[in-house]
């Protein structure tokens, strides 16, 4: 029963939790909690697996100690060099990779449980798993959209349409071959009276239905990772800890804080979430400390961390293994510890080759990238080439047209920024924001009041907080003599950020215009104070400084 609640039919308790959870709060912010608390968290587990078992060090301590170096040592420069965008494809791909490898190690021990251990049925396992995740991240428009989007970033060539196309279709081609060729073979073990446990065949179909419907099914892809990373997370704190324990109680040659943290008992099972939080939440830091110098050493040890877990889990769960296989309660705990590496070190060291062979390749294509088209108009064209293309590739993604519409506006090509804009709110069915925004601030700018201020009010249905368009739409208001409406909004706006100057001279210019001059000119004088602070910060806050000091003159000299 544990393992169907905790491996198997997790979904049936993640769906409820996140959709009851959006009523209160935003994607973003269910995103970033779990994020913080399941992506980020749930990397210690592994290190205590890995650094807590005296064992396993003593077999791998040169993997264990030279790993994280290497690993810092390369995001470190990666950041501070702004060469960033190469890294994230890399940790995209290997993240995806980690998932499914996951499953397919579930699948294993559930395998090894019944004796159905032949490499011929690992192999098959392996190759379900890879058809079947590739199929929910190749059909995911949204998966597709943002490692294109990142892979450009990095400098990576525009890849003809038809070439992703037909490979999308030879994917599923392939996925399909490789199901028949699984089901014949699982007929045949059922026929020699091998059947296939229930909970095997329940993990496989679950992770698979689970990863689809986070992936192509869920209409919001932050919303489908969240899922997803829930459903994973859980996994592995839970074989984390029930592998600890069991080796704590076997009296295997582990570490004392393994050996205090991981014995039958409640508190520590709390001790051990809470750890897993807060190792999450020190993710956060930077947030809150505004030095950039130290959010980015805190993004490189985040990345070290991220990579690392993937690294650890790379080697240190082997089902092959007898020490693994005596944690997971598959061998016999009796038989002579395992002292052989995994590989040679010679063989293991080019195992790295891949993956530094491919942050070299994105590192370099993103500083040639960014230096052949070093003048901002060349920037501005590659960058509209980019979302051109990519519109192409994935033409009913909402999202996709939306950056295509915000480059198109912000390059003044207003009338194809507009269509594109409005198909992406017809592609979401009215439920793009992001869209609406913009869709409202290019009407604004075409002096289109009725139409900016209805998608304003589209935006706030959906997005209370939405400061901006709480201005904007103040502001159009007043142009249409709404003064109270206008006040109105002035004041939500007010409520969530005291520090927006544009703010303070909406409502200056508001009390202006309603002789109230005593609060017009405490609005403004707040508004030029914060605006000296920021002098020459940027164009726009020099142009609203000159306009709230014009507005100041006004207000003083009005009797």
């Amino acid at each position: 029963m544990a393992d169907l609640v905790l491996f198997v039919a997790t979904p049936l308790l993640i769906l409820p939790l996140v959709f009851l959870s959006r009523q209160q709060f935003s994607d973003q912010t269910i995103y970033a909690i779990v994020g913080t608390l399941g992506a980020n968290g749930h990397h210690l587990p592994g290190m205590l697996r890995a650094y807590g078992d005296r064992a396993l060090f003593r077999r791998f301590r040169i993997r264990l100690t030279v790993g994280p170096i290497v690993l810092l040592g390369i995001s470190v420069p990666l950041l501070f060099t702004d060469l960033r965008d190469g890294m994230e494809v890399v940790l995209a791909l290997w993240g995806f990779w980690h998932g499914l490898m996951q499953v397919y190690g579930f699948l294993r021990i559930y395998a090894a449980k019944t004796g159905q251990s032949s490499p011929h049925a690992a192999r098959l396992d392996w190759l379900m798993c890879v058809a079947w995740f590739g199929a929910g991240m190749i059909c995911s428009d949204g998966r597709v959209f943002r490692l294109l989007e990142t892979f450009h970033r990095a400098g990576g060539p525009l890849i003809p349409v038809e070439g992703i196309n037909g490979f999308r279709t030879a994917w599923l081609i392939g996925t399909a071959v490789i199901t028949v060729v699984f089901l014949v073979h699982e007929f045949q073990q059922r026929s020699r009276f091998q059947p296939a446990t229930a909970i095997r065949w329940l993990t496989m179909v679950i992770s698979f239905a689970f990863w689809w419907f986070a992936m192509v099914m869920v209409d919001n892809i932050i919303v489908g990772i969240a899922l997803f990373e829930i459903f994973h997370d859980v996994q592995y704190l839970a074989i984390v800890w029930v592998f600890n324990r069991k080796r704590v109680e076997q009296s295997a040659p582990v570490g004392d804080l393994t050996r205090q943290l991981f014995r039958r008992s409640r508190l520590m099972l709390v001790v051990y979430i809470a750890l897993v939080a807060a190792y999450g939440v020190c993710s956060r830091l930077p947030q809150y400390l505004g030095v950039d110098s130290f959010e980015k050493m805190m993004i490189s040890l985040i990345w070290t961390s991220t990579l690392l877990h993937f690294y650890l889990d790379g080697f240190i769960w082997k089902v092959r293994e007898q020490e693994t296989r005596a944690g997971l309660g598959i061998g016999d705990v009796s038989q002579a510890p395992e002292t052989r590496p995994l590989t040679e070190g010679s063989v293991h060291a080019l195992k790295w080759t891949p993956f530094l062979l491919a942050i070299i390749a994105l590192a370099t294509s993103q500083w040639w990238n960014d230096y052949v088209f070093s003048d901002q108009v060349a920037q501005d064209a590659q960058v509209l080439r980019r979302y051109r293309h990519l519109v192409k590739v994935v033409p009913d993604h909402d999202h996709a047209q939306l950056m295509l519409g915000i480059q198109l506006k912000q390059q003044g090509q207003t009338k194809p920024a507009r269509q594109s804009l409005e198909k992406a709110i017809l592609l979401s069915d009215e439920k793009n924001t992001e869209a609406h925004f913009h869709l409202a601030m290019l009407l604004s700018a075409t002096k289109e009041i009725d139409g900016s201020i209805r998608h304003h009010r589209i935006v706030l249905s959906q997005d209370p907080e939405r400061t901006e368009s709480h201005v904007q739409l103040a502001l159009a208001l007043q142009s249409r003599g709404e003064h109270e409406q206008s006040e109105h909004h002035l004041q939500q706006a007010l409520k969530l950020d005291d520090d927006l100057p544009a703010i303070h001279v909406g409502l200056g210019r508001l009390y202006l215009e309603t002789h109230r001059h005593a609060e017009a000119q405490s609005h403004l004088q707040r508004a030029v104070s914060l605006l000296e602070a920021r002098k020459g910060a940027d164009p726009e806050s020099d142009k609203l400084l000159e306009l709230a000091r014009g507005l100041l003159e006004t207000s003083s000299a009005t009797p």
